[in-house]
């Protein structure tokens, strides 16, 4: 084998790798993007005190037109760079990449450590080598690259790509870097023939990982010769890459693209000024003109959270912010908007109400079992990398998302997920949003409720339970919900007496109807049940035929939700003691104070409100168990969950999970609870997802609307980004060490 120069070498068939003894060090060279958006003012400073005889360039940026025959490959300049390395010096990378100089810095390993640096990633090992069998040569660099960097090809995602040039070699190593540390499992650009080592497609978004264990990339580069007498063989390189202590940049959440501009005053007066001072400023630019950083900034500083009174405008671009500003001017002339304080809102989120309803009202809705789907927000950690990082440290968010289904290649992967996968990645869903809402925006619910399962969600979302996570398995693994009210139903099954050769088809329906009309014909139908009863809609289930003949003689179509799952029903209260002993869970101590030692109105205890009883829940082990085991195996009535709710003074919803299952059901509630009630108390239903919508517009829709009512929460997320020179947000990470 012919083996590029001047690493240490040898001539049997083996490729040729940075460490020759395999009893040597590992190498562990920690690698920063230099760019100002990844690197934070500290790193930046550090990297700055070393002087002009402690660097080293190597630049590769003219290197575009000549192939890696033609000049050192990079693992041979990597090589170069380890001696340097090793005598102290900080080496940097210089390249292009789309015509943009770019740099990477490379320096011990431990001298990062002790200069208090996070790198973004380590370079662990590589290895390089020709060879006319191209597929077999090819593994045997990769798997020398790895036996360098002591890691198992078990535990690692590979990446192949063409890089003819050192230069394509360079930016396909600063891509390598940027993945690590932006924990997004993508395709590199130019790559082919992605695989794990389990020789299946990897999953793009998200790079979950096992807790704990270090991500690991194994970068293959392949260069094709250009020369007519070489013309059948391959220079191959691997570079084996372990994820560093800093997270990539969180992108921005609104920039000229994505607009978002809040506008805050003391009268309705003062607000169409401010609106008829934007137009003039979007009049001046010229046509086309994108609406800057600069400007957007401008009205974040005059934002006043405490005002009586805010509008949001959201828009793709200026044009269409000149729209939507008119729109708004337009509304507050109406007299419904104005006075009777009719919510205003557009398809693009601008949104205003003149009757904010405040968060003395503001409640946390948690879905039930069915909301979650292919792909959702699966850029979502782009956004908020540092609470990403955060929770994967407190458990395992690949199995609290069930990521192997959720983002699964093929998306119907997805659909077909059991009854106690769609539980654990619907209460996953719901804890991601509620940390997303509580811990980045600071938003501090007063109560809370569940549809269906999604009381169990509650539990687990609002720091009540002490061991969320070990839920997971004890679902994954429970009698209850893969066989008892879900797969063979063998609750269903002892209530019928029905014998083993009997075969169960049991399917349920919704249907547009008074839950009256249906309770009068149960009795002809005994294995036909009312299990939900939600606003102008009902739910039945049990035997398909008999659902189908209650249907007929209602004179009702319903659609089929075509999902095996016996909650809510008669035979479901054969298992009540069980479900009860399962939701029995130790609580966290902070959940169990007593209201006399919180006493800031912000720190007062959230109400937990149950479907299972009018008072709010006592806050201890028995009585949440028990409730969430009421709601589970009683047929729930959400109409009444939410009127008790409302009684209880419940006026802003905001829906925490994957999609909106429950915001319409709940504003078609309130508004009929409110025509007949005297108190006609106003309430409003927000989503913060909406399946088949950009999440992060969803998201920037739902706080647009908490801000026009007036709810407290943090804008630093919005606003960081558009400082100048700021330093990325929350994207040095300090955890007690880097996972092996």
């Amino acid at each position: 084998m012919n083996l590029a120069p001047p690493l240490a070498t040898t001539h049997n068939g083996q490729a040729e790798t940075s460490i020759a003894d395999k009893s040597a060090k590992p190498l562990r060279i920690a690698v920063l993007l230099g760019d100002a958006v990844n690197l934070d003012s500290h790193s930046a400073q550090v990297l700055g005190t070393f002087t002009e005889r402690e660097r080293v360039q190597i630049c590769a940026a003219n290197a575009n037109q000549s192939s890696v025959h033609e000049q050192s490959s990079l693992t041979a300049l990597l090589g170069q760079a380890t001696t340097a390395i090793e005598q102290g010096k900080l080496v940097e990378l210089k390249f292009n990449d789309g015509n943009l100089p770019q740099s990477l810095y490379l320096l011990d390993g431990l001298r990062a450590a002790k200069l208090r640096l996070h790198a973004h990633a380590f370079i662990a090992g590589f290895a390089a080598g020709n060879e006319t069998t191209d597929v077999e040569n090819a593994a045997t660099v990769a798997n020398a690259a790895l036996a360098a960097a002591k890691r198992s090809p078990a535990q690692t995602v590979q990446h192949q790509t063409v890089a003819n040039t050192l230069n394509e070699a360079f930016v396909a190593l600063r891509q390598g870097v940027t993945a690590l540390a932006a924990r997004t499992q993508a395709p590199l650009k130019g790559t082919t023939g992605i695989k794990q080592t389990n020789d299946t497609n990897h999953q793009t978004g998200y790079w979950f990982s096992d807790q704990h264990q270090a991500r690991v990339l194994c970068l293959n580069l392949v260069a094709k010769t250009s020369h007519q007498a070489d013309e059948s063989r391959n220079l191959n390189q691997s570079l084996v890459l372990t994820q560093g202590t800093q997270l990539a940049a969180p992108k921005a959440l609104v920039d000229e693209n994505r607009l978002f501009i809040p506008i805050s005053s003391d009268s309705i007066n003062e607000l169409k000024a401010k609106l008829f001072q934007l137009l003039s400023s979007l009049d001046i630019g010229a046509p086309d003109t994108s609406f800057t950083l600069h400007q957007l900034a401008f009205w974040f500083e005059r934002y006043d959270a405490n005002a009586p009174l805010a509008l949001v405008l959201m828009a793709a671009s200026s044009d269409d912010l000149k729209l939507e500003a008119k729109a708004m001017l337009t509304a507050l002339e109406n007299d419904a908007v104005c006075h009777h304080g009719q919510h205003f809102k557009t398809p693009a989120g601008s949104c205003f109400t003149a009757k904010p309803l405040g968060d003395s009202g503001l409640t946390f809705v948690y879905p039930g079992v069915g909301t979650v789907y292919a792909n959702m927000f699966n850029n979502l950690h782009e956004y908020f990398p540092a609470l990403y990082h955060r929770l994967e440290g407190e458990g395992d968010l690949s199995a609290m998302l069930q990521s192997q289904l959720i983002y699964a290649a093929d998306v119907k992967t997805a659909a077909n997920m059991s009854l106690s996968q769609q539980a654990i990645s619907g209460v996953g869903a719901s804890y991601l949003f509620t940390k997303l809402l509580t811990q980045v925006f600071n938003i501090k619910p007063k109560m809370a409720l569940g549809y269906s399962m999604g009381e169990a969600a509650m539990w687990a979302s609002l720091d009540v339970w002490q061991t969320p996570h070990a839920m997971i398995k004890a679902t994954e693994n429970s009698d209850i919900f893969n066989h008892a009210i879900s797969g063979e139903l063998t609750a269903v099954r002892q209530a019928w007496q029905l014998k083993d050769n009997e075969a169960i088809v049991w399917n349920s329906f919704v249907v547009r109807s008074g839950s009256h009309e249906i309770k009068a014909l149960l009795p002809e139908f005994p294995r036909a049940y009312l299990a939900i009863t939600q606003g102008d809609t009902c739910v039945i289930a049990g035997c398909e035929t008999s659902c189908k003949a209650l249907l007929a003689k209602l004179g009702k179509r319903g659609i089929a939700a075509n999902r095996v799952t016996a909650m809510h029903t008669a035979p479901a209260m054969l298992v009540h003691g069980q479900v009860q002993d399962f939701y029995t869970q130790a609580l966290k101590p902070e959940a169990l104070k007593p209201k006399a030692l919180k006493a800031a109105a912000q720190d007062l205890p959230i109400r937990f409100i149950s479907a299972a009883q009018t008072a709010p829940v006592t806050v201890d082990s028995h009585s949440i168990g028990r409730a969430i085991a009421d709601t589970f195996c009683s047929p729930l009535d959400f109409s009444a969950l939410i009127h008790n709710a409302t009684e209880q003074g419940a006026r802003l919803f905001v829906e925490v999970g994957a999609d909106r299952q429950t915001s319409t059901l709940i504003d078609k509630i309130s508004h009929a609870h409110a025509s007949q009630s005297t108190a006609n108390a106003a309430t409003a239903a927000i989503a913060c997802n909406a399946k088949g919508a950009d999440a992060i517009t969803s998201l920037l829709k739902c706080l647009a609307q908490l801000i026009s009512h007036r709810v407290p929460l943090s804008l630093a997320p919005l606003i960081q980004p558009l400082s100048a020179n700021a330093a990325p947000l929350s994207s040095a990470v300090s955890p007690e060490g880097e996972p092996q």
